[in-house]
């Protein structure tokens, strides 16, 4: 086996543990639209929002071999064309272990950062987002603080965000819906358990196997401007230590961390920003 086999061999064994010792309930759900399944090329994905959905769902627009019109149409709701292109068959449990599969995750607090600047600033001019972003401002707005007039500050998103995950992860939006409830990790083996740093290997390891690299343009990457960790840095410089502390809370992303191996200290240690959980 090669080293990536190996990890992802890893991965496995590890999420299976995982999965047992929560129950026979955990993980197996199938959310509506997640799993998108190319039969004829043999080859299988499970998407995440805010987890390089948007590459992977072209990715596999591309196999379609649909007309650029039809593309140009879609264009910003890539995830939801990919899945209405390939539907998983009824008996998806036998069917998927046929394929060539793969699974992204990402550091929860990553996938914050990348939510709030691309929702919550860069498209704050929506109507969808805008009623949103009013919502926030009035209830998480504290009478001492200033913000800009029409989007929240980090600390305010991330006041909304617990909030909402508190009165129950299941039903919050899919962009910030905990990882481990959008795909069945605990029904489903995956060729391919891809985590968003090692994106790159893991995509050249997909589609090498699956003998599409010359059908896909892998190295493409859409809506990547904001996953730098130049910005990610700037976000969690803003947010009140005390809420961080929160992000690791069960009802929170305390799963997914555990599940997937992730730690808020590791992460703002990566991005220098040791210092800011010592108490003053």
């Amino acid at each position: 086996m090669s080293f990536k086999e190996n990890q992802y061999e890893e991965r496995r064994i590890e999420l299976k543990q995982f999965c047992e010792s929560k129950g026979k309930k955990f993980g197996k759900e199938i959310k509506r639209d997640s799993l998108i399944f190319d039969q004829k090329d043999e080859v299988a994905y499970c998407q995440i929002a805010k987890v390089a959905s948007s590459t992977w769902c072209n990715h596999f627009i591309k196999l379609a071999n649909i007309s650029e019109r039809e593309q140009y149409q879609w264009r910003d709701a890539l995830q939801v064309l990919a899945p209405k292109l390939w539907r998983p068959p009824p008996d998806v449990i036998t069917a998927w272990s046929n394929t060539t599969s793969i699974v992204i995750v990402r550091h929860p607090m990553s996938r914050l950062a990348s939510v709030y600047y691309q929702k919550f600033v860069e498209l704050s001019d929506n109507e969808g987002w805008a009623r949103l972003i009013e919502y926030i401002i009035d209830t998480y707005r504290k009478d001492n603080e200033t913000g800009p007039a029409k989007q929240p500050t980090p600390n305010e998103f991330i006041r909304f965000i617990l909030a909402d995950l508190h009165r129950g992860p299941d039903s919050v939006d899919q962009h910030w819906r905990p990882q481990h409830l959008s795909c069945p990790f605990c029904l489903l083996n995956f060729t391919v358990y891809s985590k968003m740093e090692e994106l790159d290997q893991d995509s050249l390891f997909f589609f090498h196997k699956s003998n599409l690299t010359e059908r896909v343009n892998y190295s493409k990457k859409m809506n990547s401007a904001h996953a730098v960790s130049s910005t990610e840095k700037k976000f969690w410089s803003l947010v009140d230590k005390e809420m961080i502390w929160m992000l690791e809370e069960s009802w929170a992303y305390g799963t997914d961390l555990q599940m997937f191996d992730y730690s808020v200290k590791d992460y703002l240690d990566r991005l220098g920003l040791q210092n800011i959980l010592w108490w003053d």
